[in-house]
């Protein structure tokens, strides 16, 4: 098994960012997905997790290899708050769930990017 470098996105979808700031950050995060997939070195070790937050906190992407990424439809509702608090938390309890620490024998994945 090849080192993987697991990028988290934490992406904001609370009512304050429904309409033109959710759709720069959609246009944004495929850019940077289709950038990535130029590059041979990331094609091969990056894996991507989107988590977004607003009312609610959810993985809506489970770290998957750039190769096999399909970006998932990414909605705001009307209004809410932002519990950037509990993403963390979400975050840190997928780190703990899918980031592969390694042993003395083998190499595990590379520190994570938020």
């Amino acid at each position: 098994m090849s080192r993987r470098l697991p990028v988290y996105i934490l992406i904001d979808t609370s009512g304050s960012m429904q309409g033109e700031p959710i759709e720069s950050v959609k246009v944004g995060l495929a850019d940077m997905i289709a950038s990535l997939r130029l590059d041979p070195y990331a094609l091969e070790t990056a894996c991507i997790s989107i988590i977004t937050y607003d009312k609610e906190v959810k993985q809506i992407l489970p770290l998957t290899e750039l190769e096999n990424l399909q970006l998932p439809d990414i909605v705001c509702p009307d209004s809410g708050p932002t519990h950037t608090g509990a993403a963390l938390n979400v975050l840190c309890d997928c780190y703990d769930r899918e980031v592969n620490m390694g042993t003395r024998e083998q190499k595990g994945d590379w520190m994570p990017l938020l």
